[in-house]
């Protein structure tokens, strides 16, 4: 038996069952009320640096290692989803989000707020490998890009959603109070637990999967080793590898960029943390190959850093490098720039980010429509270009109106690149190894987009630059990386998902 999403002669959106429905819900109010806790933080970073008089700087930093701990969650929760399914790991992860926002809010000092919105980051990125799967792969083909767009879209919703408490309500709860709030995701994990089915596509391949491994023959060979031992290996490799890159990295870094970077930015991209996090990141690019060079055998989650999946792997991961670092060029200092540059009250800080996110949410849908006319990869390039020209618009003046006008104006475009980021992604890779695939490529781009925020506020703050040209220029390369990488990729325009086992 196949189980694939066929196309039906009738208008799109009677062809999804109510099951098909009601997973596709669960995946999108798990992802806006993901972005709900997570942006809640752009908008008090400036009255909690206030409040326990630390500099704005270091609280920016605190998103840089959520994002960075992204990665290690989105990663578990991939080989959880590809291994028990895409419900549980799900439910995991909202509850990790909103407990950790909850407790963040009780903070008696900087360093425990920060490490509760540190390790957030866990849960957050769990969260979008296991809502994306159990969506996508539910939903029939032909109108897949456009409810791609609307799913990746909640996320403009929950960032709308925590811009309107903080306008209506922050004079009255405080930051305190924001945090507190995001204990209310928690309530989601009831209406998947009991309204929303496992994935079929899954759960018949996992079937194959485990047959094809009953029927394999035996062979007469030493006792192979436990599954401990094996991850205990794959980890001290791991180690190593990341060891010797984190040298490379350090003795090439300095040569590469001595003469392009000021100095005082030098040291912050050299810093020991940093290096360390990009050894990590380019480890699984490294160690898979190296390990079948001396014969090991591969995991079947690492077949992805090997041919024929590893250009896949690769391209996929820095056209969301690029996309990262458009979004948090964009978004992450936004609030702050208004704040503390433009002195703006809380309502006006919210106006423009409520109609950015508005718009951000529709235009997503309107791009995924586009793409399942036009490709995936036009549907990203297009507007991702278009962004480059509109961010000036609200950069480079001081007026509300034109900024309001020029950021809701952006939530068309550049705001509204990574609506088929559900749908290209998950197409891109094998049933058994999508979970993990998407997972990993989704959330690498977090180790540079997550140096945005510091970056950006060192050379606002610390260098006096303001935050308008730090974020311009973080937007344009964002941008230009995003569309080299979708140039190199694959299109994968009606692909339809099967069961089959495509990895042996």
């Amino acid at each position: 038996m196949t189980v694939a999403i066929t196309d039906r002669p009738f208008v799109w959106w009677k062809e999804p069952t109510k099951d098909q429905w009601l997973a596709w819900f669960a995946g999108f109010l798990g992802w806006m009320l993901d972005a709900f806790d997570f942006t809640i933080f752009f908008l008090i970073m400036v009255p909690i640096s206030q409040e326990f008089g630390v500099p704005l700087t270091l609280v920016a930093g605190t998103v840089t290692f959520t994002l960075w701990l992204r990665l290690l969650g989105a990663f578990g929760s991939g080989w959880l989803c590809d291994r028990i399914g895409r419900k549980t790991p799900l439910m995991i992860s909202i509850l990790w989000y909103s407990i950790c926002n909850f407790a963040a809010g009780f903070a008696p000092s900087f360093a425990f707020l920060a490490f509760f919105r540190i390790i957030l980051g866990i849960g957050m990125g769990a969260e979008w490998p296991a809502g994306a799967a159990l969506a996508m792969e539910s939903w029939p083909a032909r109108s897949r890009g456009i409810m791609s767009g609307l799913l990746q879209g909640a996320w403009g919703l929950g960032f709308l959603l925590a811009s309107l408490i903080y306008g209506t309500l922050y004079t009255s709860i405080g930051w305190r109070g924001m945090l507190w709030i995001g204990i209310l995701p928690a309530l989601l994990c009831v209406f998947i637990r009991f309204f929303v089915k496992e994935s079929e596509v899954w759960q018949e391949n996992n079937r194959k999967r485990l047959e094809a491994q009953r029927l394999a023959p035996v062979a007469m060979a030493p006792r192979a080793p436990s599954v401990l031992v094996k991850v205990g290996g794959w980890l001290l490799g791991a180690l190593g590898v990341a060891i010797v890159l984190f040298y490379v990295l350090k003795a090439v870094a300095p040569v590469a960029l001595g003469g392009i970077v000021e100095a005082k930015l030098l040291a912050l991209l050299l810093d020991d943390k940093l290096m360390g996090v990009v050894a990590a990141g380019l480890t699984p690019f490294v160690l898979p190959n190296l390990a079948a060079l001396l014969g090991v055998s591969i995991p079947t989650q690492l077949a992805i850093f090997r041919p024929p999946f590893l250009w896949n792997t690769f391209t996929a991961s820095m056209w969301m490098t690029g996309q990262f670092l458009v979004y948090y060029s964009m978004i992450a200092m936004f609030a702050s720039w208004l704040q503390k540059d433009l002195k703006f009250s809380p309502g006006d800080v919210a106006l423009p980010n409520i109609l950015h996110n508005a718009v951000v949410f529709f235009a997503m849908g309107f791009w995924g429509f586009i793409g399942d006319h036009i490709g995936r990869r036009l549907a990203i390039i297009i507007p991702a270009i278009i962004g480059c020209f509109i961010a000036p618009l609200y950069l480079n003046t001081t007026d509300l109106t034109w900024i309001t006008i020029g950021f809701a104006l952006q939530g068309a475009f550049a705001g509204a690149i990574y609506g088929l980021q559900p749908a290209y992604l998950t197409e891109r890779f094998p049933t058994e190894v999508r979970g993990t695939a998407s997972a990993f490529c989704y959330h690498f781009g977090t180790i540079l987009g997550g140096l945005v925020p510091p970056a950006v506020t060192f050379l606002a703050v610390d260098r006096g630059l303001g935050f308008p040209q730090p974020m311009l220029y973080g937007t344009i390369i964002g941008a230009v990386v995003a569309v080299i990488a979708l140039m190199l990729s694959p299109e994968t325009k009606g692909v339809k998902f099967t069961s089959e086992v495509q990895i042996k």
